[in-house]
């Protein structure tokens, strides 16, 4: 949107100007106004004049809609090449990015480890406790189960609950009925004031019913309405703490019941790699002089749902390729039994995909038993193609030197 000017830039030049371009924009035919208010922020306070957030549906950001939902149609049709246990262990690779990467954006650490474990908690069903089962959970049922709407806050407390609630530390805890009582600020490195959440829980709960009706709104362009949502969201800030993850949750739940899940699951590592860019466009829709409006940040979001888009397709392809490799390589081998042949193809699907698979997911996908599992591993492991890394819980993968092969093949 280079030509696009944000209204404080054309304040520069004239106040007068801006006016005139405000009220054009605001009452332009194509531009959806939401029907909820901000108070922008200046010097760290939030200012008594409100302001209706409008998105101004210009070509470039139609043109992005429209190039966002072809790539979704190309993402579908690139992973139906792909095994059913293949299209999973690229979803379970993507998950684990998106959870570290969400983590981190909230300074939150986090090792791989933890999140992997995580993870097999979850597709195993186990009711082992492990850090990060709650997020793992709530991301990984994106892909498995039908999407439901949030109806009404209560919901959305729910959401923070099941996710959260055994990762935010006791003094952190909403201390109201559902949320917060007291006022959070958000500060910069340079300890100044950049955002102010709603001051009490009757203007949170507001709020938050403002959101799900523009979440659950047909009267907007569904990716523009869930944009202006997820940064309705952090203006609210209902929590202490976990507002940054729960409102890229909610944002990819509803990705998700739109677009292919893999878009919608990537958005906070994507967030994570234009994270400037991310909360600049925050800042901008916050700055008293441009009223309200939200354009620019819709354009932003949709950028960064494109870039992450972009990368799916690249990554996927790159691992169609490998994966032909792979099955080429694997039809002039010479294998002990069928089972075999099997373990050593799911190893190769979780190092083509970068995923790690424990042993007994691999015995619960090929429905087998431990001891016919540990035979065919013993036979994988004599012939150089396979090589343990843990034992509790027993984890395997391909061997380097077969690694090497699968590269060098043709």
């Amino acid at each position: 949107m280079q030509k696009y000017k944000a209204l404080r830039i054309i304040n520069y030049d004239s106040p007068a100007l801006m006016e005139q371009e405000y009220q054009r924009r605001i009452n332009d035919y194509c531009t959806y106004k939401t029907g909820i208010s901000i108070n922008p922020l200046q010097r760290g306070l939030r200012l008594s004049k409100s302001y209706e957030i409008f998105v101004v549906n210009n070509n470039e950001l139609d043109m992005l809609q429209e190039k966002i939902e072809e790539n979704t149609s190309k993402i579908n049709s690139i992973l139906s090449k792909l095994p059913v246990a293949a299209q999973e262990r690229y979803f379970l690779k993507v998950l684990l990015d998106e959870i570290m990467s969400t983590n981190e954006i909230e300074g939150v650490l986090s090792t791989k480890r933890e999140i992997e474990d995580a993870i097999s908690t979850v597709t195993l069903k186990s009711h082992e406790h492990a850090r990060f089962k709650g997020i793992a959970n709530s991301y990984h049922s994106l892909f498995y189960k039908p999407f439901s709407p949030i109806k009404n806050v209560s919901d959305i407390r729910k959401i923070y609950d099941e996710m959260l609630a055994e990762e935010i530390s006791e003094s952190n805890m909403p201390d109201g009925e559902m949320f917060r009582t007291k006022e959070v600020y958000i500060h910069n490195n340079s300890l100044e004031i950049l955002h102010r959440g709603n001051p009490d829980e009757a203007s949170i709960v507001k709020g938050l019913q403002e959101f799900i009706e523009i979440l659950n709104s047909e009267d907007y362009p569904y990716l523009i309405k869930i944009m202006v949502a997820h940064y309705y969201f952090e203006y609210i800030h209902p929590f202490y703490d976990g507002n940054g993850r729960i409102g890229r949750y909610i944002t990819c739940k509803y990705m998700a019941a739109k677009l292919d899940s893999l878009t919608a699951i990537s958005f906070s590592h994507m967030v994570n790699s234009f994270k400037k860019k991310y909360y600049e466009a925050f800042t901008e829709t916050s700055e008293p002089n441009n009223r309200g409006e939200g354009t620019m940040l819709v354009f932003q979001m949709l950028k960064i749902v494109h870039q992450g888009q972009l990368k799916l397709m690249e990554e996927l392809n790159g691992s169609i390729e490998l994966l032909e490799k792979v099955n080429s390589l694997m039809s002039r081998m010479d294998f002990d039994s069928a089972l075999e042949k099997e373990v050593l193809h799911m190893l190769c699907q979780s190092w083509v995909f970068r995923s790690t698979t424990i042993d007994i997911e691999i015995q619960k996908m090929l429905n087998i038993t431990r001891f016919k599992f540990g035979k065919a591993m013993d036979g994988l492991i004599n012939k150089g193609y396979a090589e343990k890394t843990k034992s509790r819980p027993s984890i395997h993968r391909i061997s380097r030197e077969f690694e090497k092969e699968i590269v060098d093949s043709k």
